[in-house]
């Protein structure tokens, strides 16, 4: 995959960030780590104690209950779209050229996020599960990857 000289490389999970820089040639990345920022995932116990609720209706001695929310997942989408929310920001402050690899799901959850405009600067969405904090393996990857 083409990549040009100081485009950024956008490495997303569910719980981490990273921002890499190619200081590589085009077909030949290099990257280097530019910001790297880390979603705090606290036990299920400190995300909600609560029990699902249980529902009944008056005409019936039937109970039902509710399921269980993920607390988990939620916490990955709200880190999600704040992650849509800084590359709309670097899509404003500067003409860097953008690649997006990020886990299916999470993927999906930043499209639905970006605005118009940040989408038509991507390069490529690469929809990957891949550890953000491995820059060698990332560019390795990118080589290879056929847009």
């Amino acid at each position: 995959m083409l990549i040009r000289k100081d485009s950024l490389i956008v490495a997303v999970d569910g719980s981490r960030m990273s921002i890499f820089r190619n200081i590589g040639e085009a077909f030949k990345p290099i990257l280097e780590l530019v910001e790297d920022q880390q979603n705090s995932s606290p036990r299920s116990s400190e995300l909600g104690t609560d029990r699902p609720g249980r529902s009944s209706q008056s005409t019936s001695p039937r109970k039902g209950a509710y399921e269980q929310t993920d607390l988990h997942q939620q916490a990955e989408d709200i880190f999600a779209r704040e992650i849509a929310e800084r590359l709309d920001e670097i899509a404003r402050n500067s003409d860097v050229d953008l690649v997006l690899v990020a886990a299916p799901r999470t993927l999906g959850v930043i499209r639905q996020h970006l605005r118009t405009d940040t989408s038509k600067r991507l390069l490529a969405e690469i929809a990957k599960a891949f550890g953000p904090h491995d820059a060698v393996s990332l560019a390795k990857m990118l080589e290879k990857y056929d847009v």
